[in-house]
């Protein structure tokens, strides 16, 4: 069962249930994968909220296989397309979505941040 106080956000294909995240190893794969930063594909997916016309599939899939490597590493990504696929896009979506706000949360209001200190001696 997926954790969401772990960033894990059950993703339902068929009969299976997987767990997608957005880990800093699962965020590094994707940039490596994508070939440019995250926060700019994240942006991109932003974008096509208000006009889906300009988002690539191919990002829907690779943005799937890379949130899935953390609990599914054998899971390649012919086999991420499938999964997609299977659960349908609205559903991918709204798990990727669910994922990236577990992976960046939203300040609450009036918190101060508190960084750790470089430890003394």
């Amino acid at each position: 069962m997926a954790n969401p106080h772990l960033g894990e956000v059950p993703l339902i294909a068929g009969d299976a249930t997987y767990k997608v995240s957005l880990s800093l190893n699962a965020m590094c794969e994707l940039e490596d994968a994508f070939g440019r930063p995250l926060l700019e594909v994240i942006g991109d997916l932003q974008a096509a909220q208000a006009d889906p016309k300009g988002l690539r599939i191919t990002t829907i899939r690779m943005l799937v296989w890379g949130a899935l490597q953390d609990h599914h590493p054998d899971i390649d990504l012919k086999r991420a397309g499938v999964i997609a696929g299977e659960a349908g896009l609205p559903i991918v979506m709204e798990a990727i979505i669910k994922a990236i706000h577990l992976a960046f949360p939203q300040a609450k209001a009036g918190t101060k941040p508190n960084p750790r200190k470089a430890p003394r001696g």
